[in-house]
């Protein structure tokens, strides 16, 4: 499984971008690919949550900075290592530190690039987690081919180099503003992905081996006057991508809306790992693996990552709502076929439509809140250093990391992206 921090899909050769992406267009020419797949929220540690659990923010709790993955909850790599598999993972973000609680379930966990978050914006990551992944990949087949390992592999590497800060690598100099020097980034990480691909196939893991592509959330770069994430809801920081390449599975292209909680089922299903679906928030994406439409479905996002930034979004095949949470006021409906940069709020027009899915989302809501009854819910505490930390990059202000959000969930103020360009970076 692969994932890339703050990675938009339209910023991708394979979802119509003008800028090439090798690796990522040759693992399209091979795998399912969702054109309208959606995170969760628009940060990093509930959405990685989300996508570890198939549960939504509302389930498993995890809003904030203080917020940690409760061990109730079984991650995708407790199922795997429950059924034998051998289970890694490589970080180079702050949040799969051990703290936040993603690491469940691993055997083998490199957070040697995990720094602290004021480094991590710095850091250059790509190469050294592709390293890694490579070693471990070249390691499990030369035990195989020994004969003294044949144990089913897991193994997650999460990229963290389009993040801001964005640097200009020289390979792919595109211009001096932020948008292209994203480009660049993502370029370069791409590249360093290819290098893992490439690995896999000399392995002779390839024909054996599911290979999951996607990311956490996206960027925003002035689409809706803002920039970073973690703010909004709106589609390019929700649409992500998603493309699977599963042995014996012939490549498509599959159209929408999914969601990140469906991943995990997906995957157990592809396994044939016993579980039971109806506890899940997310559902098997099998059926579409083979062919069959995406039913009919409003797919939930979420944000409740400081008391200012409180907001719910429902995407449909043809509708996208965003409102402030819990608010019968202040919302807004996109149509999707008309307008999918959702620039023209149509709310207006159909207040039956927009009645009947604020009713939707409400319902989702209450039902992830049930579904997380059954769970433990830990906040963290954020010591000093990490506060100081934070409050550097304009990720909390003065210091203050309390702060009641909502009734279930306390964070910090501020967050993973300043609001504006004066904030601190």
């Amino acid at each position: 499984m692969i994932t890339v921090d703050t990675l938009r899909a339209d910023r991708l050769a394979p979802y119509g971008y003008r800028r090439p992406s090798p690796a990522f267009e040759r693992l399209a020419e091979d795998s399912v690919v969702f054109d309208a797949a959606q995170s969760t929220t628009s940060w990093t540690l509930p959405a990685l949550a989300s996508l570890m659990t198939s549960y939504h923010a509302s389930t498993h709790g995890v809003w904030t900075f203080q917020s940690v993955l409760d061990a109730s909850f079984d991650t995708l790599a407790e199922r795997l290592a429950a059924v034998g598999y051998d289970t890694a993972g490589v970080a180079s973000h702050v949040f799969l530190g051990r703290e936040f609680g993603l690491t469940q379930g691993f055997t083998h966990f490199d957070d040697d690039l995990v720094q602290q978050i004021e480094l991590s914006h710095l850091a250059i990551t790509s190469d050294g987690v592709t390293e890694r992944g490579v070693r471990f990949i070249e390691n499990k087949a030369a035990a195989r081919d020994a004969g003294v390992d044949d144990t089913p592999w897991f193994l997650w590497l999460h990229y963290f180099d389009p993040h801001h800060v964005y640097f200009e690598h020289p390979d792919f100099a595109y211009g001096a503003g932020d948008s292209e020097r994203y480009d660049s980034e993502v370029a370069f990480t791409d590249r360093a992905i290819g290098r893992l691909l490439d690995a896999l196939e000399r392995s002779g893991s390839d024909a054996d081996t599911v290979v999951v592509f996607t990311s956490d959330h996206g960027e925003e770069f002035g689409d809706h006057g803002r920039a970073y994430h973690g703010i909004t809801l709106y589609r390019e920081v929700l649409r992500v991508p998603l493309m699977l390449r599963v042995p014996g599975v012939e490549p498509r292209r599959v159209e929408g809306p999914v969601s990140l909680v469906d991943v995990l089922p997906t995957l157990l299903e592809s396994l044939g790992v016993v579980h039971d679906p109806d506890a899940l928030g997310g559902v098997s994406l099998v059926p579409q693996l083979s062919g069959a439409p995406v039913p009919e479905r409003a797919i939930l996002g979420e944000l409740r990552r400081t008391p200012d930034d409180l907001v719910e979004a429902l995407v449909t095949s043809d509708w996208k709502l965003v409102r402030p949470l819990g608010a019968r006021e202040g919302v807004e409906l996109f149509d999707r076929r008309t307008d999918p940069t959702e620039t023209t709020d149509v709310a207006h027009r159909h207040p039956g439509l927009l009645r009947e899915l604020v009713d939707t989302l409400e319902g989702q809501v209450a039902d992830a809140h049930e579904r997380g009854k059954a769970f433990g819910h830990v906040p963290r505490h954020v010591g000093a250093d990490m506060a100081e930390a934070l409050q550097a990059l304009g990720y909390i202000e003065g210091g203050v990391v309390g702060g009641t959000a909502t009734e279930e969930a306390e964070g910090p103020q501020g967050g993973e992206g300043p609001e504006d360009d004066d904030a601190p970076r």
